[in-house]
């Protein structure tokens, strides 16, 4: 850190000798409050832990009247309570004294004494580090005693032994000993067990009975021998089990020993099976001897991934996956299954799901399907975890309960942010374990759009305008009585609003006399004067022609058929024929700024893909801005835009080569300054969140990790800075601060706004600040941005 403040300490004295872009002239010196470079932020970079999480990108962040709104593509919001919790069994109400889990969870196992072992993907549990495994008491606490230390890969399956805690997954060690995939540690310190076991691949699935082990996964080699994806092995030394001959064609995903029928059933992928003889189909499930692993004839088959599996007190098997139907009867991700593989009348009736973001979907929800990824029986109940939003009609998020009895959906309603992977009933009447991708239980369903108290972080129950699709972007009315939405939805609060509504802020209703409606998406928002411009995909508003942009009445929605800017541009998803990305307008309506793939603006060719146009009229002004930079065949084009608070400053990013922009936003071109330009910088990360206060201008991207992709310059001009996907920069000079918090993810930061008592963050992460710090789409840091 003492290196980065150096560099940064020399940036404004250099400035003017890298070639950083000259600063403007104001034409007008009065016009322009010159600013002056400001000391770095004063910012805790540990997120503030009363701040409620999401379970998607929040997309923009607007706090107004003592609320922080959300914008974005989550279904979710609610507590951050780690990767993994135990919960109550009569309602699912989260246990206080559970402690954080900072990875996600992939295993678990009860340890007999109402506590449990835990597998998977993380660093620490509480305030204790545990390598992928670890022992969580029956009373919340951290074991102290057990720390085995797993090396080179994840923990994906547990079983308990008499003789000890077998792990399978990807890792290559135990404690600094090679261990190939499969190891065995004593239950109590956690110490490594000497044991022969290995696979040449990817272990997923364990299960134990009667001295023997039970090994699942994509292997085709198990202790040494040839075996097809199942083997078994002698829980004593881990040497293979020649007697066992069973074998699956295809990836094994979840075993269960049926002990009341004498079986071992697993799960996975495959499409044929064997029990000592030729390959037989069975699709996705199939049953083995426990005495020689010799093929049922039960036959259940799934026409999808059977993902987990869980055993009933008198055989009855239940199915999870990603299947529509189980033999011939249509059951949805759910299944009972009789000893003799008749299909039973339960029937989870999953409907609606939200899935996490990837590099595609910018601006759409992720699409979709229901899943089930998790399963457990305990005292006459079956538990079910994975990705659904109803069962049977009521809601139900991710995590549900049915009676085994009568079929029936008990009162058990944890509401997981996300899909559990693992989940375990503890001691009789004692709480379940629920784990996963998950980082909170016990939240609201709010889907694209929620609220929070800007002092305490928590959710606002009685605002709920869910929308359908993805929120892009809000901008509220002057007096904050209005919150305007654009994005892809067509309907909030269940009313027809086409890509752009109106909330009124005091109820959190739809405003019922704002209804414009949309043949197309809409990205960006800007108001000013009791107007409302609005640009992105369309080509017609409320039966007005209007290309692409379009100004509105924000009281009643009527397009101001005064107002024409219509833009043109190449075809392409990239460029959707001219789209317009940002918007912004001066204070008093006077001036649009907007920018995108668009090279005319009403029939003018227009360079860089910005524009500078009239509030009142559209056409273009006088005077324009410039200084934009392609690459290639890219660009180019400004494809963000942020006007600060007092109107001065005008910033902007392109699509390539990822430069930040920042121009004079009253004087624009001059005879001094033709391009506008106060400075430009150069980072490696496309511009989408932005947000300047006090000084400073913060700016989110995808980019890299630090020290792989992740940097900007230190100054315009200057050497890059290794950091990823959160920078700061003096408003005054470009010169990048030392910040550098860590966002995880590809996709990253997205939004930032400020309240009183710090800055919060939104976007893709799932840790904020650093690896320990549990905090998905939304961070508040403490201080004084």
């Amino acid at each position: 850190m003492k290196k980065h403040q150096l560099v940064v300490g020399l940036a404004v004295s250099a400035l003017t000798l890298v070639g950083a872009v000259a600063p403007a002239t104001a034409s007008s010196p009065a016009a322009v409050t010159a600013l002056a470079a400001s000391a770095p932020p004063s910012l805790t970079y540990t997120p503030a832990p009363g701040w409620w999480s999401t379970n998607g990108r929040v997309n923009d962040i607007k706090v107004v009247g003592g609320r922080a709104y959300l914008a974005g593509g989550f279904d979710y919001i609610g507590p951050t309570t780690g990767h993994g919790v135990a919960v109550s069994r009569a309602d699912g109400t989260a246990v206080a004294a559970f402690p954080k889990i900072d990875g996600i969870v992939r295993a678990v196992v009860q340890d007999g004494q109402g506590g449990w072992y835990l597998g998977g993907d993380f660093a620490k549990v509480g305030f204790r580090l545990r390598g992928n495994v670890a022992h969580v008491l029956a009373d919340g606490t951290v074991d102290a005693t057990f720390g085995p230390k797993v090396q080179g890969g994840t923990v994906n399956a547990l079983t308990l032994t008499p003789t000890g805690l077998v792990l399978g997954g990807t890792f290559t060690g135990i404690d600094s000993v090679a261990a190939t995939r499969l190891a065995k540690v004593d239950a109590v310190s956690g110490a490594r067990i000497s044991w022969n076991a290995s696979a040449n691949s990817t272990v997923r699935a364990l299960a134990s009975a009667d001295g023997k082990v039970y090994v699942g996964g994509d292997f085709t080699t198990l202790s040494g021998s040839t075996r097809s994806r199942l083997g078994r092995v002698s829980e004593a030394t881990g040497a293979i089990d020649t007697t066992f001959v069973g074998s699956a064609g295809g990836v094994v995903r979840t075993l269960a020993v049926d002990p009341a029928n004498a079986r071992l059933v697993a799960g996975g992928d495959f499409t044929t099976a064997a029990g000592g003889g030729a390959s037989t189909t069975r699709l996705r499930v199939a049953a083995y001897a426990l005495s020689n692993g010799a093929l049922s004839t039960f036959t259940a088959n799934a026409n999808a991934s059977v993902q987990a599996l869980a055993v009933g007190p008198t055989g009855q098997l239940y199915l999870g996956g990603l299947f529509t139907t189980v033999g011939t009867t249509a059951r949805g991700w759910l299944a009972e299954v009789s000893p003799a593989g008749v299909v039973g009348p339960l029937d989870g009736a999953f409907t609606e799901c939200n899935a996490p973001h990837t590099t595609k979907y910018a601006h759409g929800m992720v699409p979709c399907t229901p899943e089930v990824s998790a399963l457990t029986v305990d005292a006459g109940v079956l538990y079910v975890g994975g990705r659904f939003g109803r069962s049977g009609g009521q809601p139900r998020h991710d995590a549900a309960a049915f009676s085994l009895a009568t079929g029936a959906l008990t009162a058990w309603n944890p509401v997981a942010s996300d899909r559990p992977l693992a989940i375990s009933a503890g001691a009789a009447s004692g709480p379940v374990f629920v784990g996963g991708e998950l980082v909170s239980v016990n939240g609201l369903v709010r889907k694209g759009i929620a609220a929070l108290d800007a002092q305490t972080g928590a959710g606002i129950s009685s605002f709920n305008a869910d929308a359908n699709e993805f929120v892009e972007a809000m901008v509220p009315s002057t007096d904050g009585s209005r919150l305007y939405l654009a994005g892809q939805f067509t309907t909030v609060q269940g009313q027809a609003r086409p890509s752009v509504a109106s909330i009124i802020t005091a109820t959190g209703l739809l405003d019922p006399a704002f209804h414009p409606s949309f043949n197309k998406g809409a990205l960006t928002l800007a108001y000013a004067q009791g107007s409302l411009w609005v640009g992105g995909k369309f080509t017609k508003v409320s039966s007005v022609a209007r290309a692409r942009a379009v100004k509105l009445n924000a009281a009643t929605g009527a397009v101001d058929t005064a107002w024409v800017a219509n833009t043109s541009g190449p075809a392409g998803a990239l460029r959707a024929n001219g789209m317009v990305q940002g918007m912004e307008v001066s204070l008093d309506g006077s001036t649009v700024f907007m920018g995108g793939p668009f090279t005319t603006v009403n029939g003018t060719t227009v360079p860089g893909g910005l524009a500078v146009v009239s509030g009142t009229t559209g056409a273009l002004g006088p005077k324009q801005l410039g200084g934009v930079q392609g690459c290639g065949s890219v660009g180019p084009w400004i494809n963000r835009l942020y006007l600060s608070a007092d109107g001065q400053r005008l910033y902007g990013g392109d699509v390539c080569p990822d430069y930040i922009y920042q121009w004079d936003a009253v004087n624009l071109s001059s005879a001094t300054n033709p391009t506008g330009l106060n400075w430009r910088n150069l980072c490696n990360g496309g511009m989408q969140g932005r947000f300047e206060v006090n000084g400073h201008f913060y700016y989110g991207t995808h980019g890299g990790d630090r020290g792989n992709g992740g940097r900007c310059q230190a100054y315009p001009g200057g050497p890059n800075v290794a950091q990823q996907r959160y920078f700061v920069f003096d408003s005054a000079t470009g010169t990048l601060q030392p910040d550098a918090p860590d966002f995880d993810t590809a996709m990253g930061v997205w939004s930032f706004a400020a309240t009183d008592a710090g800055l919060l963050v939104g976007g893709d992460f799932t840790y904020a600040g650093a690896r320990s710090n549990v905090q998905q789409g939304l961070a508040f840091f403490p201080g004084t941005p």
